[in-house]
């Protein structure tokens, strides 16, 4: 069984060779939201840090996906204030409406993979190349150029908001109930126990977002790489709201 854990917005088992790319910085307000390399980390951390029954933001859309799993806010230190969004396991179109607190910058990748040693029989460098790989071999599938999406109420988001970064060597802690114990239908589980695991590496396209006003906005991005057999397709209701204070009925 293949060990690399990959995360295309949700996880996938699959690897492929491809031309890599540059490490890339984001644009616009680099000095208040951080590197995306950084960002890269901190996404991961957040991302993978949930237990699954509880409040993962990977699983599930519509009246499923609770304000627990909404909760963007990141779980390692960042430069600035950061929101996460997040896509789904099986890349089913999903609509997720949730609430975010105003003044914080919106960070999530459009396709992202990690690559961590996981078993003692592993090799921790191969482990971390993988999860270039296939970033390198979503990004070959000339399919993945002409669908990939991303909108910001309906207007499309800048291209110098949108890179391809790897990030440093981070430690991963993932918890008992973790995405690959409990792992949706579209991936065998895999029995990764709870722990610390240092020397991970994170690797995707990402996008970067200047906070947004107060009231409602929709987020949107989407992808299909045929050549690996993964798309998404997601829709963030975002209810901007200023701190202590309800969104109106």
């Amino acid at each position: 069984m293949k060990r690399i854990i990959i995360m295309a917005l949700g996880v996938l088992l699959a690897l492929a060779l491809a031309t890599p790319m540059a490490l890339a910085q984001v644009g616009q307000g680099a000095n208040k939201s951080g590197t995306a390399a950084e960002l890269a980390a901190a996404w991961t951390q957040w991302a993978y840090s949930k237990p699954v029954n509880q409040n993962s933001p990977l699983i599930g859309g519509g009246d499923a996906y609770s304000q627990a799993r909404c909760d963007g806010t990141p779980v390692s230190p960042t430069q600035g204030k950061q929101w996460f969004l997040a896509g789904t396991t099986t890349g089913d179109p999903v609509v997720r409406t949730c609430t975010m607190p105003v003044g914080t910058h919106l960070f999530f990748p459009v396709v992202s993979s990690f690559g961590v040693k996981v078993f003692p029989s592993e090799d921790a460098e191969e482990e971390r190349q993988k999860a270039i790989n296939f970033i390198n071999s979503v990004l070959a599938d000339p399919e993945f150029s002409q669908s990939m999406e991303v909108t910001v109420d309906e207007k499309a988001v800048k291209s110098d908001r949108i890179v391809r970064a790897t990030s440093p060597l981070f430690t991963l802690t993932l918890p008992a109930d973790n995405i690959f114990v409990n792992c949706p239908p579209v991936c065998p589980p895999i029995a990764v126990p709870a722990g610390d695991y240092e020397g991970a590496l994170a690797d995707g396209v990402w996008v970067t977002l200047p906070p947004l006003p107060p009231g409602e906005h929709i987020i949107h991005f989407e992808f299909n790489a045929p050549n690996v057999g993964f798309s998404q397709d997601n829709t963030y209701i975002l209810t901007v709201v200023n701190k202590g204070k309800k969104p109106a009925p």
